[in-house]
């Protein structure tokens, strides 16, 4: 019996009311269809933010027909695509949720992790608001929810193997042979070349913050690897990882690194991939080697020009979404404004007016090709009021249409 999709709301609000854990439906529009949560909880400053990062996930570009699981912040979530005739109709996300009590030491090193101001007492609130699941009840519900949304069992074994946030629960239960049968496995490389793209950007760029947003939430892509060994999964796993450091070392040769220095670097996170025995730690090894490149290229960026350029340049970097203006850059920097627009087209070698442009259609091209928001909508968030404004401007610096960009990235239209 195929699913009605007026049963989901019945179904969101069920799992709200029996287990107290939000419930989030996302049509495939990314628009937020409903929602089940408290009224106290939606009354928090940071329950906005939270529901910004929830949209901006790229659901569909998840072929898994498993639930997954992602955690940020130690926020746990699992969300479950919507498909019918191989049409992604939205998708069902449920949480978020905490393994234990949040203590004060967590609070505190999320705190020192933002970067903006924060509120302590509201974020304290939002956590103890949360409802305290441990991982295999959490797990369970999944497994509950997708039986109620396709009436298919599933095996709890191959759901632990289709997600990276549970390996360290797959470890506690002492199951060795599920590390060792991996045929898939979930990482940037291998996943979806939109995400390769804008990671390699990252790294030829040095945006480390961008890098840790990236990873937080779009890292992890679950689209079928190559084998690149047919006698061992882990001699598999550390092929397609050396791989990986190999396209990040060009990355950041691209970006300005030093070549001996990129090989160098190169090689040796190669020998100490190859003295590991667990999977995990390939990973965790293999994260370690991105930022260490992207942190290399950003401190040659930075010493590339003046404090004052270098504060521009990140003012500019941190709102891109928003209105930009002389005077601002002016006032933050201290100078004239007139000095600053003539110091910065010496060091830069273009106009701010023209540097901000660049920057823009650079993020544009980014929602572009891992997004499917509209090519409307990326235009007025990016300050583009004017749509056939932004076009103009976009085919300026890339020689195509928004459009055009869009399908020779191979995204869906």
């Amino acid at each position: 019996m195929e699913i009605s999709r007026t049963d989901f709301p019945y179904i969101g609000q069920l799992i709200y009311e029996t287990h107290h854990i939000s419930v989030f439906y996302i049509n495939q529009f990314g628009e937020f269809e409903y929602e089940f949560t408290s009224s106290v909880f939606r009354k928090n400053p940071y329950y906005t933010s939270l529901k910004e990062q929830i949209s901006r996930y790229p659901y569909q570009d998840d072929p898994n027909n498993y639930p997954i699981f992602t955690s940020n912040s130690d926020m746990d979530f699992f969300y479950i695509n919507i498909e019918r005739n191989d049409h992604f109709l939205g998708a069902m996300v449920v949480g978020p949720s905490l393994q234990s009590e949040i203590s004060d030491e967590k609070i505190n090193r999320i705190m020192n992790a933002l970067k903006e101001n924060t509120n302590k007492r509201s974020l304290i609130e939002i956590y103890q608001l949360l409802p305290v699941i441990p991982t295999q009840s959490l797990l369970s519900i999944s497994m509950l929810v997708y039986y109620l949304i396709y009436h298919q069992k599933l095996d709890r074994s191959m759901v632990i193997e289709h997600n990276k946030e549970l390996e360290p629960f797959r470890i506690q239960m002492e199951n060795p042979d599920l590390e060792l049968s991996k045929g898939r496995r979930n990482f940037i490389f291998h996943s979806n070349l939109s995400y390769e793209r804008a990671l390699l950007d990252y790294v030829k760029n040095g945006h480390v913050e961008k890098l840790k947003d990236f990873i937080n939430y779009s890292i992890v892509g679950n689209a079928e690897l190559g084998l690149l060994s047919k006698r061992s999964r882990l001699r598999s796993e550390k092929n397609l990882m050396i791989t990986g450091v190999a396209l990040v070392c060009r990355a950041a040769i691209e970006g300005g690194l030093n070549e001996e220095t990129a090989f160098t670097l190169s090689d040796f996170y190669i020998q100490q991939l190859e003295e590991l025995e667990r999977l995990k730690e390939i990973l965790a090894l293999m994260e370690e080697a991105i930022y260490d490149f992207t942190n290399r290229v950003s401190q040659l960026n930075e010493q590339k020009y003046s404090a004052a350029i270098t504060a521009c340049q990140k003012y500019i970097y941190n709102h891109l979404y928003g209105e930009i203006t002389l005077d601002q850059l002016a006032e933050i920097t201290h100078l004239s404004p007139n000095y600053l627009s003539s110091l910065f087209k010496k060091e830069v070698g273009i106009s701010i007016s023209e540097y901000i442009q660049r920057q823009k259609i650079d993020e544009a091209k980014k929602l572009l090709t891992i997004t499917n928001y509209s090519i409307s909508d990326i235009g007025t968030w990016l300050n583009f009021y004017d749509q056939s404004y932004f076009i103009k401007i976009f085919k300026k610096y890339t020689g195509l249409t928004p459009k055009k960009y869009r399908g020779e990235q191979g995204y869906l239209k």
